[in-house]
């Protein structure tokens, strides 16, 4: 175990055996708001980890953070530049605001976690230059929360030459084993699942981001149900484009970020003009095609949907009917469609107190599997 602090030892509720509390937090690139998911963790028996959802929430941005965090994607200066001291500084101002939103949430439920698990908001992923940056400064949410912290997950395995993504993969593996893929539609969608004795992991195309940029221009946040995009029609000429682009031609591993929406995406939509409702046709044609093409190569039986883009029924509609006969897509009651992420995160957390493994080398294409994520406040032994 790294030493953190001087003083005292760990929390006896991270040793092996054992459960814990945490806070899982996760901000999601599609800037619906902030996921907070505290979490009993139970390890050891017959299963390698359980879990058990105590309280959740969403908090929405308002206007404010929201342009804040959409424009901060412009900051991408040296360190000397003056948008890296702007980047810096609303680095620290969003972990004062997530600190509070974990003060505020913990009266709430009246719930006080050993361990607050922050993914932070990512404004930066090119991991092919070594770059992966999500902020939230866990110094700052340490201070004011009151809390311990862990958070930056994704650079150890970057620097390793990792894609730094997806990480949930390894509480797929260890909290939802018993589905044969599991399939996240956020911002991006990414599918995991276990082959040849590894677990397997990649992004596979643009959901949320990309659909809700086209419902703002009929004045939404969100294509509700997918009711513009059942109204629109395909567009067959910027779906070949869409489907040829050459992200999806290439092996995994692989994972995307919203420089690759700006860059070969979103340009093939400013050039097609077409009407919004057409736009989301396409754009959901296009998706559901993609997400049933890595399905069907992933290992048949039951796939575990989740997030946002799990309420978009036409979505789900056009992708059960490309999926083969022998894949199912399985729809959770309750909160896990919500705040798996977050729930995935809590447990990374306490991986990472722990010692053991954050980030599998099979999913990212690391140099090897590694522990990665940034300790802050919690004491431990020496």
């Amino acid at each position: 175990m790294e030493r953190v602090g001087g003083e005292g030892v760990i929390d006896a509720a991270f040793a092996r055996d054992a459960d814990a509390l945490v806070l899982g937090m996760m901000s999601g690139t599609s800037l619906d708001g902030l996921d907070l998911a505290a979490v009993r963790l139970r390890s050891g028996g017959d299963q390698p980890w359980r879990y058990e959802l105590l309280a959740s929430e969403t908090v929405a941005y308002d206007e404010a953070w929201r342009g804040r965090l959409d424009a901060a994607f412009a900051l991408d200066g040296a360190p000397a530049d003056q948008p890296e001291r702007e980047l810096r500084d609303l680095d620290l101002a969003y972990g004062r605001w997530l600190g509070r939103q974990v003060g505020d949430f913990c009266d709430r439920h009246g719930l006080r976690p050993a361990l607050v698990a922050s993914h932070g908001h990512t404004v930066h992923h090119r991991p092919a230059d070594g770059v992966t940056r999500q902020i939230g400064d866990p110094a700052t949410l340490a201070a004011a929360s009151g809390l311990p912290v862990v958070a930056d997950f994704r650079s150890l395995d970057v620097s390793l030459g990792g894609q730094g993504a997806p990480l949930v993969p390894v509480a797929d593996r260890l909290l939802f084993g018993r589905y044969g893929q599991c399939l996240n539609l956020g911002g991006f969608a990414n599918v995991s699942f276990e082959y040849d004795g590894e677990r397997r992991a990649y992004d596979v195309t643009a959901v949320n981001i990309l659909l809700n940029r086209l419902a703002a221009a009929t004045g939404r946040d969100y294509d509700a149900d997918g009711a513009l995009a059942r109204s629109g029609q395909a567009d067959e000429a910027l779906l070949e484009r869409l489907d040829g682009l050459p992200y999806y031609g290439r092996a995994a591993p692989k994972s995307l970020g919203r420089e690759w929406l700006e860059r070969e995406v979103w340009p093939l939509f400013v050039a097609a003009d077409l009407a919004p409702r057409n736009a989301l046709a396409t754009a959901t044609a296009h998706i559901a095609g993609q997400l049933s093409a890595a399905l069907a190569h992933g290992p048949a039986g039951s796939v575990l949907v989740t997030g946002g883009g799990a309420y978009n029924g036409f979505l789900i509609e056009c992708t059960r009917q490309r999926l083969p006969a022998t894949h199912e897509l399985v729809l959770p009651e309750g909160a896990l469609i919500d705040y798996k992420e977050a729930i995935a995160f809590a447990l990374l957390g306490a991986l990472r107190v722990r010692g053991e493994v954050t980030a599998l080398a099979s999913v990212t294409g690391a140099s090897r599997d590694s522990c990665g994520g940034v300790v802050v406040g919690l004491r431990t032994s020496g």
